[in-house]
C-alpha cells in the first residue's frame, strides 16, 4: 500500500465523487479511479459501492478511513517535525477569512508576522464562513477563522475570540446616542444585511425570531465595503461584529451601538483539517491574530 493511494481513497471518501475528489487532489479522474481499484483488487476487498449520484463507502471502507485519518495525521506530524526541526520557520500557509476579521486587523498582523516570519509565503482567501468551510474541505486551505455555525464535519475546531453584533449608522458631529439599542428598535432603521446565506445573518434572524421579531431589510449585499460606504455616505443602518468596525468607530468615521434585549453574542472559531495539526508557521500567525484582536476589542472608543 502507497501513501498516495491512502490519500486518494480519504480524499473520495470525504467527497463522494470521484470528479470533486480528483478536483481537490489536482489530477485526473482515471488516475484516481485506477489508484482506488488497484487498492481494492490488492486486498480483495470493496472499500466503496459506485453509484449513479457518486460513490458510497462500504463498512470495510468506513473502518479503513479511520486507519487512514490516523497514518495521515502521523505523516504531517512527521513532515511538521522535519520542518520545523531547523529552527527557521518557512512553507505556505493559505488561509481563510472572514471580512469582518480581513478589513480589521488583517494590516496590523501582516505587518508583524512578516517581520518576524520573513520566509513565510502567506496566501490570504477572503470570504464569509460557508464558502471557506468548502475551501478547507476542497483542501484549498490550511486553516480557517470562520463563525460558528455549529456542525464542521471532518475538521478540527478550536476557539479564537467571542464579540458581540452592533447596529451601525454614520457617525454625525455632535449628535449623541444612547450606548445600547433594544433588539424590536431594529425595525426602526432603514437596513442594507447581508443575505440569509451568510453565517452571520443566519445568527441575527435565529435570535431575533426567538424574540418575535423579524427584519425586511431593503437591501441584502454580500460585500463589507459597500456596505460600510453606504452607511458612512447615507442614513442607512447595518449590524455587523463590534470587531469589524471598531478602528472606524475610533476614527470618528462610523457610530456603533450593542444590540441589547437581548444581546446577540458572536463565536469565532478556527477550523483545520482533522488529519494533521497546524504548523508552527500556523500557531505563529494565529497567536499574533488573537493578540490583535484582543487588542481592538479592548481599546476605547
Amino acid at each position: 500500500m502507497r501513501l498516495r493511494q491512502i490519500e486518494y481513497f480519504v480524499a473520495l471518501y470525504e467527497e463522494r465523487s470521484i470528479t470533486k475528489a480528483a478536483r481537490r487532489l489536482n489530477v485526473v479522474q482515471p488516475a484516481l479511479s485506477m489508484q482506488i481499484s488497484r487498492l481494492e483488487r490488492t486486498f480483495k476487498t470493496r472499500l466503496f459501492e459506485r453509484t449513479s449520484r457518486g460513490v458510497v463507502p462500504t463498512d470495510t471502507g468506513r473502518t479503513f478511513y479511520g486507519y487512514c485519518q490516523k497514518i495521515l495525521g502521523d505523516v504531517y506530524e512527521a513532515e511538521r517535525y522535519l520542518g520545523d526541526s531547523s529552527g527557521k520557520i518557512t512553507g505556505e500557509l493559505t488561509i481563510g477569512l472572514m471580512p469582518s476579521v480581513a478589513n480589521s486587523v488583517l494590516p496590523a498582523v501582516l505587518a508583524e508576522y512578516k517581520a518576524g516570519y520573513p520566509d513565510v509565503t502567506l496566501v490570504i482567501v477572503e470570504g464569509y464562513s460557508g464558502s471557506l468551510i468548502d475551501q478547507l474541505h476542497s483542501g484549498k486551505l490550511d486553516f480557517a477563522v470562520v463563525n460558528n455555525i455549529g456542525a464542521l464535519g471532518r475538521t478540527a475546531v478550536m476557539p479564537l475570540f467571542r464579540d458581540y453584533l452592533v447596529l451601525v449608522t454614520r457617525h454625525v458631529p455632535g449628535k449623541r446616542l444612547p450606548a445600547d439599542v433594544p433588539c424590536h428598535r431594529l425595525q426602526d432603521y432603514k437596513l442594507v444585511l447581508p443575505t440569509q446565506r451568510q453565517g452571520m445573518r443566519l445568527l441575527v434572524d435565529s435570535i431575533l425570531a426567538s424574540n418575535g421579531i423579524t427584519l425586511k431589510p431593503e437591501i441584502e449585499l454580500d460585500s463589507m465595503g459597500p456596505t460600510l460606504e453606504l452607511v458612512r455616505e447615507s442614513d442607512w443602518a447595518t449590524i455587523l461584529p463590534v470587531v469589524a468596525v471598531k478602528h472606524l468607530v475610533h476614527q470618528r468615521l462610523l457610530r456603533s451601538q450593542r444590540i441589547v434585549e437581548p444581546d446577540i453574542p458572536r463565536e469565532v472559531m478556527v477550523v483545520s483539517p482533522s488529519t494533521r495539526a497546524p504548523s508552527v508557521a500556523a500557531e505563529m500567525f494565529l497567536r499574533i491574530l488573537k493578540t490583535k484582536v484582543n487588542e481592538l476589542l479592548e481599546r476605547k472608543t
